[in-house]
């Protein structure tokens, strides 16, 4: 049985959707990402993918699933698709831009804009001192790196231990990682302005 026009771009062809009236996990990720990309709704909830789109091939169920089945990572329990860390900032999801990556690496690398405000990444302000923390998650866990008076030394001890840490991740998961991801994540910088 094969699907109508999703979102209004996602071509479906021939291609198995549902299997006893439940969606395949392949096209749970597929229409997932379209979601991601063309939903309103979605976008609403989730307003960094506003401005995100998919490829044309992309859009192309059959095509889509022929290039996931041939990533490392693919199909690995607790893996995502992303689409940022080999082209930092990107905002298409394509065959150039996309990679398959552990959820810890994943969220390792999730920006909080909402939550920080007009603070620099990995910064918080101490409303009652007036000096800046930086805290890192590490393993699942809050540690914190110092308090400081000026919010430039903030940030660049808040940058050191981050891009120690995500370097660390990365050979924590290097044999299991396609070679793109793993140079990407060594070769990974913060700006300021991030």
């Amino acid at each position: 049985m094969s699907c109508k026009l999703l979102y209004g771009v996602g071509i479906t062809g021939d291609m198995i959707c549902k299997v006893d009236g439940k969606m395949t996990p392949e096209y749970t990720l597929w229409s997932n990402m379209l979601a991601r990309c063309y939903s309103d709704k979605y976008k609403i909830k989730n307003p960094h993918y506003v401005g995100c789109s998919v490829s044309d091939n992309f859009k192309d169920f059959r095509y889509f699933i022929s290039w996931c089945s041939k990533q490392k990572g693919y199909k690995s329990k607790g893996w995502a698709l992303d689409k940022d860390i080999l082209v930092k900032g990107n905002k298409e999801y394509s065959e150039d831009t996309c990679c398959f990556v552990p959820r810890e690496i994943n969220n390792l690398l999730t920006k909080r804009d909402r939550k920080r405000g007009n603070l620099p990444l990995g910064v918080t302000l101490q409303k009652s001192t007036g000096k800046y923390s930086v805290y890192i998650s590490i393993k699942g866990k809050i540690k914190n790196f110092g308090t400081f008076t000026c919010i430039n030394d903030a940030f660049e001890t808040y940058k050191t231990v981050k891009l120690e840490y995500i370097k660390s991740v990365a050979n924590d998961w290097k044999e299991y990682l396609d070679v793109r991801v793993y140079n990407a994540l060594l070769s990974w910088d913060i700006d300021i302005s991030d």
